[in-house]
């Protein structure tokens, strides 16, 4: 998998006519060198535990972008999720159910507990790298796992979460560059 390529992924949300409290994700996948939709990309929306730095993952809270570079995820139930993706569209076996803690340990940055819940990172092209609560890590910027073909946005230190809300019907939309190419 090359790393070389940089996509723009605005995500937005907004309540579902058939649901009071279900909503539709939708999230657009653009790759900001071409400005074209990048098709066949996977998003993967993972529920976080009330109270814990960790999420577990949920494969039937994923979708693939279509030609335009969209991706709908549709009954998505309120509550805070963390925000996964990869260009390659394909979904790894044994990732339904996996908990990702991403939490610090001891005198461990939390990119550790990452890599012992999804194997090797790597930090991607234009992250940047800062001191959160004493320890070097990617501060700003996107972290790959290998292993697991998913990339994590990261984000003042902190994975990258999305809030569904109980009510309403705004849509929520977040802009994130990221430097995974196909």
């Amino acid at each position: 998998m090359g790393l070389l390529k940089s996509s723009l992924l605005i995500i937005s949300l907004g309540a579902s006519s058939a649901f009071m409290h279900a909503h539709e994700f939708r999230a657009v996948i653009i790759d900001t060198a071409s400005n074209n939709p990048v098709s066949s990309a996977r998003v993967l929306l993972a529920p976080k535990k009330e109270g814990k730095l960790e999420c577990t993952l949920d494969t039937s809270l994923t979708g693939i972008s279509n030609q335009s570079g969209e991706v709908r995820l549709q009954n998505v139930q309120p509550g805070e999720y963390v925000v996964f993706y990869n260009v390659s569209g394909v979904l790894k076996s044994g990732l339904n159910g996996k908990v990702v803690k991403y939490d610090r340990v001891g005198n461990d940055d939390y990119a550790k507990a990452i890599r012992n819940s999804l194997g090797p990172l790597v930090a991607l092209k234009g992250s940047n790298l800062g001191i959160v609560d004493g320890l070097i890590c990617v501060n700003n910027g996107h972290m790959y796992a290998v292993d697991s073909d998913l990339a994590m946005i990261i984000s003042e230190g902190k994975l990258l979460q999305i809030h569904i809300p109980i009510t309403g019907n705004d849509p929520v939309k977040i802009f994130i560059n990221t430097a995974i190419g196909k």
